[in-house]
């Protein structure tokens, strides 16, 4: 894949975030900071790298609006926010649920 293609498939990504919020401005608005990212995709993950650290700790504010689309599309399984100078942020898209909340408790409804 040459680097047009790879660019025009993150834009592809990042309309079809944007895309999953079409019906609530609020939220779509809240993902503006998106727009200031160079946003590539890795092995496994998502790139976002932002312009300094405090971008980046803007762009990590809307990380959980990112998390279902990213998981409805199943294209990578973590998210990088990169910043110069700084160790990355690594979220992963899908959070399970602790083992404690998918087993029946005997003493729910006592």
């Amino acid at each position: 894949m040459g680097l047009r293609e790879a660019e025009g498939a993150m834009e592809r990504v990042i309309q079809a975030v944007l895309s999953f919020y079409r019906e609530d401005p609020e939220l779509l608005r809240r993902l503006d900071p998106l727009r200031a990212c160079r946003v590539s995709r890795g092995w496994s993950g998502l790139r976002i790298e932002c312009r300094d650290c405090a971008h980046r700790a803007v762009v990590c504010r809307v990380v959980e609006l990112l998390r279902p689309p990213l998981e409805a599309l199943a294209l990578v399984r973590e998210i990088r926010l990169l910043a110069p100078g700084a160790e990355p942020l690594v979220f992963p898209v899908s959070v399970p649920l602790p083992s404690s909340l998918l087993t029946y408790d005997e003493s729910i409804g006592d």
